[in-house]
């Protein structure tokens, strides 16, 4: 999988890009894997020495979870995801939800993904979607009648604020489900609680799970990645069917991010630790441009079939995460370092030496 015409990583002193990754591949087997079964997590070690891996390609805020996300060129770091520099709003920060208040995403609405959101000044919020009249609204507030519980995944007791009948009507009118409500996460630390498999990797906190997301604030790919797997596809992917909120590129090997610790952006103190892989859910085959779901299962069954293989993963990893599709690194922000940290399109990318 080795790049013919690998670059040479730069750091303080040069170092081979063979050498990078057995570095990399030793640093996750030897920091990243718990013993099945244990639930204490080690202290994360502030990395001392980086090496330059990539540069940012692009920034991505997806307002609301599922929906189509705002291409950004600078982003503020926070616990709960990458902010809008410019506006007050956080990555998933809204979600649809039915009339039980479970999460509604394009895997049962494909058309979700062609709903844009913009954010104006004074966080005035506008809609738009195909065949609609666009929608302005405002940040809903506490007023002792708008909260609600609804439910993310497993967790079933999350507290939003209803965005109002307007709203609501609105998405209803454009999915054709007349149960739909907007819910908005209101508060400045995540509700989300663990998953089984999550106590086995040491360095994912609870902190790490963001608003409405449904493991982590931050997923970072490769394009390198991506350009690997649509080798092997008739009709390529692309970023959108991955919906990283950081997309890299200038990478020396596809997959290579699976095995960094942690991740530095910039020449700031945004440094972002490694969580979990991530694998991947049916959405990743909705057709971002067209808002369809196609029956072949592609590009998730290629991935898959890759994971199998070994091609990207080690069998240790591939069982934890049954071989569901690994593509991107799954991240949370290294705290108390970080908070209010900007970072740009084009900013350098460093990986954590040990």
């Amino acid at each position: 999988m080795h790049s013919d015409d690998a670059n040479i990583w730069q750091a303080s002193t040069t170092i081979s890009a063979v050498c990078i990754s057995s570095i990399a591949a030793i640093l996750a087997s030897t920091w990243f894997w718990k013993k099945p079964g244990s639930k204490e997590c080690k202290p994360s070690l502030k990395p001392q020495k980086w090496v330059k891996v990539g540069n940012v390609k692009k920034l991505i805020v997806y307002p609301i979870k599922s929906c189509a996300g705002v291409v950004v060129e600078k982003a503020v770091v926070t616990t709960l995801g990458l902010k809008c520099h410019n506006a007050n709003i956080r990555d998933r920060d809204f979600m649809v939800v039915d009339e039980n208040g479970r999460q509604v995403t394009m895997v049962k609405f494909p058309t979700m993904a062609l709903i844009k959101m913009e954010v104006g000044e004074g966080d005035i919020i506008t809609l738009s979607a195909p065949d609609m009249p666009s929608f302005t609204f405002t940040f809903p507030k506490p007023d002792g009648t708008n909260e609600r519980v609804c439910r993310v995944k497993h967790d079933a007791h999350l507290k939003a604020l209803d965005c109002g009948d307007d709203v609501s009507q609105w998405f209803q009118e454009y999915i054709g489900d007349s149960t739909l409500r907007l819910y908005y996460h209101h508060l400045n630390f995540t509700q989300r609680t663990f998953e089984p498999y999550m106590f086995k990797c040491p360095q994912f906190e609870r902190s790490d799970m963001g608003a409405f997301h449904n493991e982590t604030s931050y997923l970072l790919v490769s394009e390198e990645s991506i350009d690997e797997l649509n080798k092997r596809l008739d009709k390529n992917s692309s970023w959108k069917n991955w919906r990283p909120t950081i997309l890299i590129d200038q990478v020396n090997e596809p997959f290579a991010e699976v095995n960094w610790s942690f991740v530095k952006i910039g020449r700031g103190n945004g440094i972002l630790k490694t969580a979990v892989p991530c694998y991947r859910c049916p959405l990743t085959t909705v057709d971002p441009d067209i808002g369809v779901l196609p029956k072949d299962g592609e590009p998730l069954k290629t991935l898959r079939t890759m994971n199998i293989g070994d091609e990207v993963v080690d069998k240790q990893l591939s069982e934890i995460l049954k071989s569901k599709g690994i593509m991107g690194l799954r991240l949370g922000l290294y705290l108390p370092a970080g908070e209010g940290s900007i970072i740009n399109a084009g900013d350098p990318v460093y990986a954590a030496l040990l």
